[in-house]
């Protein structure tokens, strides 16, 4: 069935929220988000002594005709919040029902929104093989573009972890990076520390399907890999499940100890949840949105 979007009804109550960084990012233009970073504006924010060089037309010359010192008005600088939407295109997020890919592709259309909505730029990246140009999107008018953009995406990638890597040393601007993904790559992890060394604030929506978590399977069978077309015959006994629960185990605790040291947030998300409820309960709660 192929994917519809996100419904009038889920936008309208994602409106009130915003995004939250926990710190500032260099935006290309200006924005509707006050930043600390000193700047010229219409937000006043301090002042300052006078140095020689500095613009006259902000000496305050009330305070230099009372005291006979010399003071500029600073004022605080409005940027745009550039919001990276990283989707996971490897071949892998086509399991489940509904597939990981369209439960990323419905947080996208959300996550999307509120950033457009507020005045972001948005910047949606398909993570695959292949290196694709990305061009922001910018105020409420491009949410057509980025539901476009978000249905003529496909998982037939791989090599998850190279994407990943090739986006963190792409000539953009640092900013939110909301990365979209069931994180099945063994080099995953480091990837995310390169990502955090370019200085982007990650949050990791990590999206699992109820069988990859738990699986029902008994007797022989043939596992095919997604991304490679390699099988392999197994019997599905007690002690191999075991084992594989212990692996996964061990794949997300790596990922969520890579996210945590670069300061990242990881939040695992089953694929059959709704999107509007991850954002308001989950993200919300750990302050990646505010109101």
């Amino acid at each position: 069935m192929a994917w519809d979007g996100v419904s009038v009804e889920v936008l309208g109550r994602l409106e009130r929220y915003r995004f939250q960084p926990k710190k500032t990012h260099a935006a290309a233009i200006r924005g509707e988000r006050l930043s600390p970073r000193k700047g010229i504006s219409i937000e006043f924010a301090d002042y300052r002594h006078y140095t020689p060089g500095d613009d006259l037309r902000h000496l305050d010359w009330n305070i230099l005709a009372r005291l006979d010192r010399a003071y500029l008005r600073t004022y605080q600088d409005e940027q745009e919040l550039p919001v990276h939407l990283l989707l996971d295109c490897s071949a892998s997020m086509a399991f489940g029902e509904p597939t990981k890919f369209d439960a990323a592709r419905s947080l996208a259309a959300c996550l999307g929104y509120i950033g457009l909505i507020a005045g972001d730029a948005v910047y949606p990246t398909a993570l695959h093989h292949q290196h694709a140009e990305t061009r922001p999107l910018r105020g409420r008018v491009a949410y057509t573009r980025l539901l476009e953009w978000l249905r003529t995406r496909q998982p037939d990638g791989r090599h998850l972890a190279a994407a990943v890597q090739r986006f963190a040393h792409a000539n953009l601007p640092s900013g939110l990076a909301l990365l979209l993904t069931d994180g099945l790559d063994e080099a995953f992890p480091d990837a995310l520390r390169a990502l955090g060394s370019r200085r982007h604030e990650v949050v990791l929506l990590h999206i699992l399907s109820e069988v990859e978590l738990d699986p029902d399977l008994e007797g022989d069978l043939k596992l095919v890999d997604a991304e490679t077309g390699e099988a392999i015959d197994i019997t599905a006994t007690g002690g191999v499940l075991q084992e594989y629960q212990r692996r996964l185990k061990a794949h997300i605790e790596a990922i969520q100890t890579a996210c945590r040291r670069i300061g990242g947030t990881y939040l695992q998300v089953r694929n059959d949840r709704a999107p509007q409820d991850v954002l308001v309960r989950e993200l919300y709660a750990q302050g990646v949105l505010s109101v």
